[in-house]
């Protein structure tokens, strides 16, 4: 069952920090036997699943993100038991698909999530009418929902319009090509991307790709570390943790830049709203709903700057980031590793980890140039990735124990770096390959250590697919 892979802890962190996306769709309370309830319901299901996933919050005022207490049913789960959502969804999609229900607690109360399933290969139409008691025509058959952005950049579910079509013929065409992908990737192995590499530059071989993208990757790691160190030292807690934690950063250039653009109210609220927020607490995440004020977003030298630091119970995170229109964006974060209560600080690094949240930038970036309309098939992303304060750890995947990691040795350098460019045309499900020379630097360091094709190609697809245990 779908609800067994829930990433509850991922739904836990969205809900205490909510906001809206393409991805995630927020309503107050429904009522699920009622037609209108039924509407709102089917029409976000349908929607999120033509997005290829995402997350159905309820109980909450769409418009200040607060619980919603004045229509909360006696029994929530109940109300929103699997079985009835599932059956409505069954009854009205064209396209049968799983769905799954989970009951996190905010604030001491229960509230009701479904979660719908990427993997979409087909567009997914209403089947049949929905007419409520007064005669007026709720859904109709053959109607297509899609999560999109209106005129304001906000996100909203409506009818698809003709501008939405190529959008989702491509998510449908990147679901299909994934199982080619890795048909291909779990055959050919470490030889695919030569073997892609060498399609690719057939006949172009005079032609080799400019020098500068790296150059500016690296340039803007350098310039993004030296601002989240400073933006540490400024904050009261912030001087400790630079000292003793250890971090990881990466830098995001989109080529061709674009250096005319401004960071407007408008730039924030697009890549907010194509964020796919695979997990509770994604990167270059929308902070402007944060109590702590601090914690939002500012203008700064032409781009929009934010340090979180969130030392307090149970998820605890430093991010400090930077958004530039321009095609420019810098993530560093203290390592999950350090900021956790299972394990001392300093004493290991989780392999499964690294390659979640490696999987997780690349797959946020590509969604943040398509959504910011760069241009498909000529754009390309350069991501260039450091990691500090490794001397003298070791691999150990403490999020999930029992996952056995055959490293030798602990690490002797402190940094490790590495560089992956990506052209935009690249499907999310097809990220695997770059995950793997991306980490490939970092995991080497210990006693020689290589993971396994097959294992960063799993653990990569249970992020794309939202199915993390």
């Amino acid at each position: 069952m779908l609800l067994m892979n829930i990433d509850h802890d991922a739904i836990k962190t969205l809900l205490s920090h909510l906001t809206e996306g393409l991805n995630v769709e927020v309503k107050s309370w429904i009522d699920p036997a009622d037609p209108n309830g039924v509407a709102k319901i089917v029409k976000a299901a349908l929607a999120l699943r033509n997005r290829n996933g995402g997350y159905l919050v309820i109980g909450f005022d769409d418009k200040t993100l607060q619980p919603d207490v004045t229509y909360r049913p006696p029994d929530v789960r109940d109300t929103f038991h699997l079985d009835k959502i599932q059956a409505l969804i069954s009854r009205f999609a064209f396209e049968l698909f799983e769905v799954g229900v989970t009951f996190p607690e905010y604030q001491g109360l229960e509230y009701p999530v479904i979660v719908v399933p990427p993997g979409v290969r087909v567009p997914v139409a209403a089947k049949r009418d929905l007419i409520d008691s007064a005669g007026k025509k709720l859904i109709d058959f053959g109607d297509v929902y899609f999560r999109t952005l209106s005129a304001n950049g906000t996100p909203s579910t409506a009818l698809a319009q003709p501008q939405d079509w190529a959008e989702i013929l491509e998510i449908c065409f990147e679901n299909r090509e994934a199982d080619i992908g890795r048909f291909l990737r779990r055959h050919l192995g470490r030889d695919l991307a030569s073997f892609l590499t060498a399609i690719g530059n057939a006949g172009a071989a005079t032609v080799p790709a400019p020098p500068s993208l790296r150059d500016r990757a690296i340039n803007l790691l350098n310039d993004g570390d030296r601002r989240f160190r400073a933006a540490l030292d400024a904050h009261p807690e912030g001087k400790q943790v630079k000292a003793s934690l250890g971090t990881w950063s990466v830098a995001l250039v989109i080529d061709p830049a674009r250096p005319d653009q401004v960071p407007d109210s408008n730039f924030l609220n697009i890549i907010a709203a194509a964020n796919p927020q695979y997990t509770g607490w994604p990167p270059w995440m929308d902070s402007r709903n944060f109590r702590d004020t601090d914690s939002t977003p500012k203008v700064k030298e032409k781009a929009w700057e934010t340090l979180i630091v969130s030392l307090q119970g149970w998820s605890r995170h430093v991010d400090f980031f930077r958004m530039d229109p321009s095609g420019d964006f810098y993530l560093g974060r203290i390592l999950q590793d350090d900021v956790q209560e299972k394990i001392q600080p300093n004493m290991v690094l989780d392999p499964i980890l690294v390659i979640l949240r490696t999987a997780e930038v690349i797959a946020v970036g590509l969604a943040f140039a398509k959504a910011l309309n760069w241009d498909m098939e000529s754009t390309r992303l350069g991501f260039a990735f450091r990691w500090t304060h490794l001397s003298g750890r070791e691999l150990y995947c403490w999020s999930n124990s029992i996952i056995p990691i055959s490293a030798t040795d602990r690490a002797h350098d402190a940094v490790a770096e590495s560089f992956v460019e990506v052209p935009l045309i690249t499907s999310p499900n097809a990220i695997g390959p770059y995950i793997a020379q991306a980490i490939r630097d970092l995991f080497v360091l210990f006693g020689g250590y290589m993971m396994p094709n097959d294992a960063i190609e799993h653990w990569v697809q249970r992020l794309v697919e939202r199915k993390l245990p």
